[in-house]
């Protein structure tokens, strides 16, 4: 080892930081490729010898951090040899678990002398461990030698603690105490890879040291059943008796920390296992029953399997459903277990009323509850008294909920009665309908119901005004069942794709969003190909409330794939030839749009067109809507109730005080900014590492920057916070796209943009004059370079 008390460091740029010695070396941070792999020597003084070479500004090397190739060479052959020290670790352990060896002592039946003993033990240790006084004894030889001796007698591996590499010193024993020892039945042996805990002897921990023996070296498997088979690990549920098999042996060697074998506790609880193929895993012999793969793994592997243990084994053969008790098949799995409960079981609980006997206490309790209940089942609507609970059911069905109560019929189902009374016995027009959506009912129980669950309030018993001259009849009522018809029997019979949009493209029927609309109506036409008038984005659909957008920029009939001009044209189409069931008294809830990429114009000046449907949005709040729709908090007005929700729950809800300093604000956006910039709040956490920021934007630049995450471009690499940015980049810098041309001179431009700042030009407008010279200028860029001069030459500047 060198002497570094005699080096002398100089003022030289190259100095290695792990010998001092000097020269031109490598540095420390960067990355080098050796033997085709890539090393970073900071890095691996970190993890090898947990080293952190500090760096500072002044000295030789000034920021730089070296090191020799000598000292490489050292940190490469230490890191090998830690690689090395872990592999093999690992493998002893591997090793120790699998039970590939086991250390046995033989103790022969002739006597043995104590010094040969002491002599045998003193060869195998190491010297530096064995302490200087050991006081054998000569009592405890003279004894030992007297004793009956014991032939093979297995001695566990004690586990070792401490410090790791290093056995404990009082790990060895004295050799008459070994030779002492004695087999004793009621002390069991501790299985090796599995340290003694508290509950060592305990029935529980015994259970599941059984149950890890048997599931790690043979081929049965366990499992739960629910309808589907479930794993016994993770509870995941198959169908495919192949796959539910393979993702069990995916979970590899179970242990008895496993929470699955904790779930275990008694003898109550029945553990189903698959013995369609019982082989062992040890040396692939085949058996016939579960019991015989239990002697030979005790007999032949010398396993520490504890037949004294009771455990509730259900078996069943998964493979084709066959009862291993009589050979009968089954079709169903369901069958097979109802088949073994009552013909086959294991168990026999007893009903003290009636005396039949189930198989499980779960299946009495549920006898119990059905049949002999204290004070029979009394019936809630004719007080009659009956002796089951499937008596009653039956007496309800027939008498109570299936009958007609206008002519007595019996019916089936509730269905049937429902279509009963359709048919037979319909109400008058408007006795037995919803006030606010109009929907028809056959009670006026059901009435009730319905407008408790609108949530409505209701319609004050004032006198109706009068109605104008013109007008002889209300105006009806939507009706939003025949709105949804509407709706379905045109995206049924046509190729018109329903979206929705927020920021991106949204499935309407799951929510699953695009940037790209192209992909959307490929996932429309592959996932959702009908349309159902009982599911979830049907059932949002409530009148003039909520519209759906719909694309027809490839509209067509689907039954006689004519193409469609428009919406309109389909409609009529679709009710003259097909017979549709459109209903033309209803106004439409469809907004149609032609979403064509990059080109999308708008439905009612065609004239305009958008390269983003947002963009689109807003122009026709702006321009086309009413704005009818007015928030009570801000007077704000919006296109519909839609936007109006929106804006509620986005600007008016919750608190907008600043939790710092109590200032307000008007919406959590603001209140967000002040935060972020008055406060240095940084509330956007990086999903890779734990360093927060003020803003979305500048965890997004760090992404970038750190982490090499973002919107890449594929022509030069360059990366963007924003998938429009970089689609703008690609059109701009690669494409070289100018799709915006002039009216006037037919110079074509990248976006309106840059349009408009050209149409200066044709238009000669001056809006922007100094107001120290008076001079005016066609841009406000012109006029700030303009105010520079008199600021330059000693003017006054006066602000705009």
């Amino acid at each position: 080892m060198m002497e570094f008390d005699e080096i002398v460091v100089k003022e030289t740029p190259g100095l290695c930081r792990c010998c001092l010695s000097e020269g031109c070396y490598k540095d420390l941070g960067s990355e080098y490729s050796w033997m085709n792999e890539t090393e970073v020597y900071a890095d691996m003084l970190l993890e090898c010898f947990d080293i952190s070479i500090t760096q500072h500004n002044e000295g030789p090397n000034g920021p730089n951090r070296l090191i020799c190739e000598v000292c490489i060479t050292r940190l490469r052959d230490a890191c090998n040899f830690k690689k090395q020290v872990l592999d093999s670790e690992k493998k002893f352990i591997d090793m120790m678990g699998r039970g590939e060896f086991r250390p046995k002592m033989l103790i022969y039946q002739t006597q043995m002398k104590a010094e040969d003993a002491v002599e045998a033990v003193a060869d195998d240790a190491e010297v530096e461990y064995l302490e200087d006084d050991i006081d054998f004894g000569e009592e405890d030889l003279i004894k030992d030698e007297t004793e009956p001796s014991v032939s093979d007698i297995t001695v566990s591996t004690l586990p070792v603690k401490g410090k790791r590499g290093r056995p404990r010193k009082n790990a060895l024993v004295k050799p008459e105490k070994r030779l002492k020892t004695k087999v004793d039945d009621k002390k069991k042996v501790v299985a090796k890879g599995d340290p003694p805990g508290p509950y060592e002897g305990c029935t529980s921990e015994r259970r599941r040291k059984n149950l890890k023996i048997l599931f790690n070296h043979t081929s049965i498997i366990p499992f739960k059943w629910r309808g589907k088979y479930l794993c016994f690990y993770c509870g995941k549920n198959y169908s495919d008796y192949t796959e539910f098999r393979k993702h069990t042996k995916s979970h590899g060697l179970c242990t008895t920390k496993d929470y699955s074998l904790k779930l275990i506790k008694g003898n109550n609880v029945e553990i189903k296992i698959d013995v369609s193929e019982i082989v062992c895993d040890i040396c692939n012999e085949t058996f016939n029953r579960f019991e015989e793969i239990i002697d030979h793994l005790i007999d032949t592997h010398s396993m520490e399997y504890n037949k004294s243990i009771e455990i509730p084994f259900q078996e069943y053969r998964l493979v084709d459903y066959r009862c291993i008790f009589c050979d009968e098949q089954f079709s169903y799995f369901g069958y097979l277990v109802k088949h073994v409960n009552i013909a086959h079981p294991q168990n026999s609980f007893i009903c003290d009323d009636c005396g039949l006997t189930f198989n499980k206490k779960r299946d009495l309790a549920i006898h119990i509850r059905n049949y002999h209940k204290q004070g029979g089942y009394p019936c809630d609507l004719c007080m009659q008294h009956f002796k089951t609970s499937h008596t009653l059911r039956r007496h309800q069905n027939s008498t109570h909920y299936r009958q007609c109560k206008t002519c007595g019929s019996r019916f089936a189902s509730l269905s049937l009665l429902q279509k009963h009374l359709q048919v037979e016995h319909p109400h008058k027009e408007g006795s037995m309908k919803c006030i606010y959506c109009s929907k028809e009912f056959h009670t006026s129980l059901g009435v009730r119901q319905h407008i408790n669950k609108c949530k409505v309030k209701m319609v004050s018993q004032e006198p109706k005004p009068s109605l104008p001259e013109d007008e002889t009849e209300p105006r009806k009522k939507q009706n939003i069942i025949t709105i949804r018809q509407n709706i379905q029997c045109v995206l049924n019979m046509s190729t018109a794709i329903p979206f929705k949009f927020m920021a991106k493209y949204s499935c309407f029927y799951c929510s699953k969003k695009f940037v790209e609309f192209d992909d959307l109506r490929q996932h429309t036409n592959l996932e959702h190909p009908v349309c159902d008038l009982k599911s979830k984005c049907m059932k949002r659909c409530k009148g003039e409330r909520i519209n759906v957008k719909i694309d027809v920029s490839a509209l067509a009939c689907k039954l006689c794939c004519v193409p469609m001009t428009n919406l309109e044209i389909l409609i009529d189409h679709l009710i003259e030839e097909h017979k549709a069931n459109y209903d033309r008294t209803i106004p439409s809830s469809l907004e149609a749009f032609k979403i064509i990429k990059d080109n999308i114009p708008c439905p009612l000046c065609p004239d305009q067109v958008f390269r983003y449907f947002g963009i689109l949005l807003r122009h026709m709040n702006s321009e086309h809507s009413n704005n009818n729709r007015i928030c009570d908090f801000c007077g704000r007005s919006f296109r519909n109730v839609a936007n109006l929700n929106v804006h509620l729950s986005y600007a008016h809800t919750g608190s907008c005080e600043c939790d710092i300093c109590g200032l307000k604000y008007k919406n959590q956006w603001c209140l967000a900014r002040h935060r972020a910039t008055k406060h240095n709040a940084k509330d956007y956490k990086c999903p890779i590492c734990p360093e927060l920021f003020q803003s979305q934007y500048h965890k997004q630049k760090h992404l970038i920057k750190v982490h090499d995450i973002g919107h890449k471009c594929s022509y030069c690499g360059k990366m963007f916070t924003r998938n429009s940015f970089m689609k703008d980049h690609v059109r701009r810098t690669h494409l070289k796209e100018k799709n915006v041309p002039c009216s006037v001179c037919n110079e074509k431009f990248f976006d309106n943009y840059l349009l408009k700042l050209h149409m200066v030009r044709h238009k000669g407008e001056r809006k922007f004059s100094c107001s120290i010279c008076g001079k005016a200028f066609l841009r406000r860029t012109n006029l700030s370079t303009h105010m520079e001069m008199h600021k330059k030459y000693g003017h006054v500047q006066l602000q705009v």
